[in-house]
């Protein structure tokens, strides 16, 4: 089953850091920095470079986070679709004749990904379009 990612902590911190980046940003910019030497700006660069190893590191939390579920897609479990065998393919392209527009290997393909369902609508609609496209061509 999907399990929600929890991301609140490492999005917490993300807005945190970014909050601290912003200010010392500010800082570099402001009057304060007027009359001062390069020690000054080297002073608060220094500062925003362990702002943005922070940053990073929330970056990383999140691409963690997110990351513990491995599998061919990103949907949750109760999305995804049971792969037909070979044999119910078979069924399928016997039951249904409008399934011959597919390849054999375009059919398996579509169907792991969609199901056997949605690519028999879609079969349909191409049949069912396929005269007029035709005709549009041949004028």
């Amino acid at each position: 089953m999907y399990e929600k990612p929890d991301l609140d902590t490492p999005l917490a911190d993300l807005r945190t850091h970014i909050t601290a980046w912003r200010a010392s940003l500010q800082r570099h910019l402001s009057e304060e920095r007027k009359g001062k030497s390069i020690a000054f700006d080297v002073q608060v660069m220094e500062e925003r470079d362990g702002i943005a190893a922070e940053i990073v590191e929330a970056f990383t939390a999140i691409d963690a986070e997110m990351s513990k579920r491995r599998v061919d897609s990103a949907a949750p479990a109760v999305w995804s679709i049971e792969r037909l065998t070979d044999a119910e393919l078979t069924a399928a392209k016997a039951d249904w004749p409008e399934l011959a527009l597919f390849n054999g290997a375009t059919l398996r393909l579509a169907a792991d990904v969609l199901g056997i369902h949605m690519v028999r609508d879609m079969a349909r609609q191409a049949a069912r379009n396929a005269p007029a496209v035709l005709n549009s061509r041949t004028q």
